[in-house]
């Protein structure tokens, strides 16, 4: 009898740690992050995270990352090993570092809506990824010039552009097939964003396809 309800038991245990892990499947985008008391939020070259069972792997900022992740008897991410790409200039650097430095130290994790995914740990410090679906169609504001950027180790030139037409200029990393810019002209356009499986280790997780130019 006492062996039975051990058996029970163990699988019961193992019942709820893959309820648990299903859950959390899915494809993200880091949305906020919180690191040595400061808060910050990424341009459109954004962390991601994919999570599969107990693996997971993504881009963080520069490099692609992969590793485990339990959440029973508690939570823990990794060990997690990354490509060795250089981030060109400081500040992609440090936020490549304070993201998986956060990330590796996530001691919780919470469902803050049902497209909300946050992961936290000592000291207030945490990460908030976004739930993405396949596809999703957007709305674009392009500026008039594009500005220098780096990729990884390359340097390129970047359009600038944001989601409403108060909000900051941000650098797109990103090429939107169907669309051809002129320099000095701005443009509204609609387009549809896709998710790329297995992205090369510095590129985007997403593409953008030209939907409609909606006007200037």
């Amino acid at each position: 009898m006492l062996k039975k309800m051990t058996l029970l038991a163990a699988l019961l245990s193992l019942s709820v740690f893959a309820e648990a892990q299903s859950l959390l499947d899915g494809d993200y985008v880091l949305n906020e992050w919180r690191h040595a008391g400061a808060s910050f939020r990424p341009g459109e070259k954004a962390p991601t995270l994919t999570i599969q069972g107990d693996r997971i792997s993504g881009f963080a900022g520069c490099n692609r990352y992969s590793g485990s992740i339990n959440t029973l008897p508690k939570l823990k991410v990794g060990p997690l090993a990354t490509t060795r790409m250089a981030c060109l200039g400081d500040e992609a650097q440090r936020n490549e570092s304070a993201v998986l430095a956060v990330f590796g130290g996530a001691k919780r994790f919470k469902f803050k809506r049902p497209d909300r995914l946050e992961f936290s740990g000592a000291k207030g410090e945490r990460l908030t990824f976004v739930r993405q679906p396949d596809a999703i169609e957007q709305v674009l504001y392009i500026a008039p010039e594009t500005k220098s950027c780096s990729a990884g180790v390359a340097q390129m030139d970047c359009l600038q552009t944001r989601e409403t037409p108060s909000a900051e200029w941000s650098l797109f990393y990103n090429h939107i097939e169907g669309f051809d810019f002129v320099a000095g002209k701005s443009y509204k356009i609609k387009v549809r964003r896709e998710k790329v499986a297995n992205p090369p280790a510095d590129a985007s997780a997403f593409k953008y396809v030209l939907l409609e130019v909606l006007g200037d």
